[in-house]
């Protein structure tokens, strides 16, 4: 057996809270296609400062990407209906984990926060829509849906898009998209654009994602400010 072979079973990468006192929580990050789950550690870490009580765990996509670098959630497929198929199956795959990691710590739906990069986004969102029982928000970065909203499809969740104005792999006509077809479909959901963001995280994507599921989770009390950039509802 390989390396390559060895990297691939593995499921995910788990940090502890960083304060046991703090409110527990689940936060698990879904990397973006072609990455692997310890390139998502200095984004989880600066999420973990915001919620110092909350178990991190970053999955890892189930297939070895192209060249060997890293792992996808799916490959894209030479269709529509075959690129859904393949995120419809990598959707019930991170769902099946996130049960997994919600019964071995202890916490279920209303404490759990997916968040998703990218290709990990997409799969975020799809495992909300095939499971809305799964958690309580999803935070998606630079996201398209795997499919648009179908007719009387109802998603009771809170979903945050946090897009880059300049994401050249993944336009902000996407995230505009998904934030009409999630409006219509009954979430609670917000877009907010990175004004100097392109396809990647920085630190306006942390603060944006954070202060978003804190004002979902603080709901009804003082909201923390927002950051300076552009806000859609």
């Amino acid at each position: 057996m390989t390396d390559a072979d060895l990297d691939s079973r593995a499921l995910w990468l788990e940090l502890p809270a960083l304060s046991p006192s703090a409110p527990s929580r689940l936060l698990v990050f879904l990397h973006g296609a072609g990455s692997r789950p310890e390139a998502f550690v200095p984004v989880a870490l600066a999420w973990q400062l915001k919620f110092p009580g909350a178990t991190v765990a970053i999955l890892q996509g189930p297939t070895i990407a192209p060249g060997g670098q890293g792992f996808d959630w799916y490959a894209e497929g030479r269709s529509a209906a075959e690129r859904l198929a393949r995120a419809d199956a990598a959707a019930d795959d991170v769902a099946a984990r996130v049960r997994t990691l919600q019964r071995t710590n202890g916490l279920d739906a209303a404490r759990t926060v997916l968040i998703g990069f990218s290709q990990g986004a997409t799969v975020a969102l799809q495992a909300l829509r095939g499971d809305q029982a799964l958690c309580a928000i999803v935070v998606a970065y630079a996201a398209r849906l795997a499919s648009p909203i179908r007719p009387g499809e109802q998603i009771a969740a809170a979903v945050h898009l946090v897009h880059g104005e300049f994401d050249t792999l993944v336009p902000l006509v996407w995230a505009r998209r998904a934030l009409q077809g999630l409006r219509a479909a009954g979430a609670d959901v917000t877009l907010d654009i990175g004004t100097e963001d392109g396809h990647g995280i920085g630190q306006e994507g942390v603060i944006m994602g954070t202060t978003r599921v804190m004002q979902t989770i603080f709901r009804g009390r003082r909201a923390p400010a927002r950051p300076a950039s552009r806000l859609l509802h």
